[in-house]
């Protein structure tokens, strides 16, 4: 099963963007070498330069999970706690799975 993470970020606007981008850089090099991992990709929006998009896949949730709480992932990232405009949204998505049919009543 594999999982795709989507995380939202908002800085204040007097937040250093430069840095921040460096940092999101630090991470997703980081992620390169954890388990499960297999694609990741940064993006801002074109519309609001302070607001960024980190989407990546993996294979379990447990992995996601255990590179969230890697020492080097939680000292880069929380550096950025004080200086989000909001707060950031994280969400896993799962594949779907298509539920089995209804057995045939006898």
């Amino acid at each position: 099963m594999l999982i795709l993470a989507y995380l939202r970020f908002v800085l204040k606007p007097d937040a250093d963007r430069e840095a921040f981008e460096r940092d999101l850089a630090a991470v997703r090099r980081l992620a390169q070498d954890q388990p499960g991992f297999h694609w990741g990709e940064i993006g801002r929006d074109p519309w609001d330069d302070r607001t960024y998009i980190v989407v990546s896949e993996w294979d379990e949730v447990d992995q996601v999970r255990a590179y969230e709480h890697h020492p080097e992932h939680e000292a880069i990232m929380g550096r950025w706690e004080e200086r989000y405009a909001e707060a950031f949204q994280h969400r896993r998505f799962v594949p779907w799975i298509r539920p089995a049919p209804p057995e045939p009543a006898s």
